[in-house]
């Protein structure tokens, strides 16, 4: 396991937000006595991420490829679906970010169960990955499929409301985080492969399965008639700084369980499917454990120091400043910085730019998703100040990213919606949902932010794709010119 990579990449990704928030502290926006616990909690989230990043790479990661090729290899329907579900279910269970989620909704809501609510994400992404898995198979038009599912998530956001949807669409960008992207790009991958498909067959599963946690946290919100505005009022001061210890002991409880169901289940397929070598699966246990140990040290450090801060700068931008124009500067500056953050992204954009043999650079790819969340957090905060209905923002963004999909090239559309869900991850459901909670004192309002996130980049990367799709065409135009001219 190579720590002192993955502590430089996490490094890379902690710095721009200490330095942002050191910045505000000495000038426009003093946090106190929480700085503290911010440095600790930032050092805590630089460890956890190391330890996470490391042993997901060597422990997670492998079985995610070997079960990608055994998926593509058995050519069994059944199977493919069965196994499928259980790695999407456990996965999702396991994850951080929606650990983060489900506490965060809990805190707003005790009403809101945060094991149901993890329970019923992780059901919604496993089913909607066996989805995702009948399209590669079958064949079925990317764009089509989408139209159709967001149609029917368009009838039950109008039902749901406004609270419950913004968890919703908040749960679809906290599910494809560090753990579970590994996993469904490589079953993406592996059976793409295996059923003779295009490039554009590579990309579109985890976009597809995405769409899962929205149907599934809707779905609960109209069968238990939930709604997320009852007693939402966040305090009117910030809370008193945690206590570090009892936080990480109820992390570890929580983290042991959520990884629990995925840990037996990869013991499993061990002595079923995967059998890998005695030494080869020994170094896999100790890459899950190092894993285990990164997510509780992450989480206590998000707990202890990170959201708070986040929750404290908003509340202090809410008191301070009450025109929007401010706090949105420093929203679309935050939002550029965390996208870039995110270890998820770097995963997707580097496959990106294999798959397409360098056609589409990595760079681009990510300028695009930069400048995309960028304004999309920015509009978080003009939604707060204006109390726009978080509707509105769903049905323009999503709307308009159906619409680019039938105009830009099949492998930029897949490319986009897979992005939605790598976009929005730890920096995201940790630090920006935080800040946006605090500025609005409600979590009607707070909620949304990072589903607003996981929505952007399907505006922007077709865009790009669009962009490409001209230029190309341009230079097409040109190339028969020089061949008529010289005819």
């Amino acid at each position: 396991m190579d720590f002192l990579r993955k502590a430089k990449e996490t490094l890379f990704s902690l710095l721009p937000v200490m330095a942002v928030v050191m910045i505000l502290n000495f000038s426009i926006a003093p946090i106190g006595s929480y700085m503290g616990p911010f440095l600790v909690g930032s050092l805590m989230l630089l460890i956890g991420l190391t330890l996470f990043l490391s042993g997901a790479e060597s422990g997670f990661s492998p079985v995610g490829e070997r079960l990608g090729v055994v998926m593509a290899q058995k050519k069994n329907l059944p199977f493919m679906l069965g196994l499928g579900f259980l790695i999407g279910f456990g996965v999702t269970f396991a994850e951080p970010d929606v650990n983060v989620l489900a506490y965060q909704v809990n805190s707003m809501n005790k009403n809101i169960d945060p094991t149901l609510l993890k329970f019923m994400i992780a059901v919604g992404l496993g089913l909607f990955i066996d989805l995702g898995l009948i399209r590669t198979i079958k064949r079925i038009k990317l764009n089509r499929l989408l139209n159709i599912l967001y149609l029917a998530v368009f009838g039950l956001v109008l039902y749901a409301g406004q609270a419950m949807s913004s968890i919703a669409f908040d749960a679809s960008g906290s599910t494809t985080g560090p753990l579970a992207v590994p996993f469904v790009l490589a079953i993406g991958l592996g059976v793409a492969q295996s059923s003779s498909g295009g490039s554009e067959d590579s990309f579109g599963l985890t976009g597809i399965a995405s769409v899962g946690p929205i149907f599934a946290v809707l779905l609960l919100a109209s069968f238990t008639r939930t709604n997320a505005a009852a007693a939402v009022e966040v305090a009117e001061e910030a809370e008193e700084v945690v206590k570090l210890f009892p936080t990480m002991l109820g992390v570890l409880k929580n983290t042991a369980i959520g990884l629990a169901p995925l840990v037996i289940l990869i013991i499993i397929l061990q002595f079923t499917l995967l059998k890998f070598p005695p030494v080869k699966f020994r170094l896999i246990c100790v890459g899950i454990f190092y894993g285990f140990l990164g997510i509780v040290i992450f989480l206590t450090g998000v707990e202890y120091g990170f959201s708070p801060v986040g929750n404290l700068l908003g509340q202090v931008f809410s008191e301070r400043y009450s025109l929007m124009l401010v706090p949105s500067l420093i929203a679309l500056l935050f939002g550029a910085i965390v996208v870039i953050a995110e270890p998820a992204v770097w995963v997707l954009t580097n496959q990106v730019e294999e798959v397409t043999a360098g056609r589409i650079k990595h760079t681009t790819v990510m300028l695009a998703l930069s400048i995309g969340v960028a304004v999309c957090v920015a509009l978080s905060v003009v939604r707060v100040y204006l109390n726009i209905n978080y509707m509105v923002f769903v049905f323009a963004l999503v709307g308009l990213s159906l619409v680019l999909s039938w105009i830009a090239p099949p492998l930029f559309v897949a490319i986009a919606f897979d992005s939605g869900g790598v976009a929005s991850g730890p920096m995201s459901t940790t630090f920006i949902l935080s800040f946006i909670m605090g500025l609005s004192g409600s979590a009607e309002l707070g909620f949304g932010v990072v589903g607003m996130i996981a929505m952007s980049p399907l505006v922007a990367i077709q865009i790009l794709g669009v962009v490409f799709k001209v230029k190309e065409r341009k230079v097409s135009q040109k190339k028969e010119e020089r061949r008529n001219v010289s005819a």
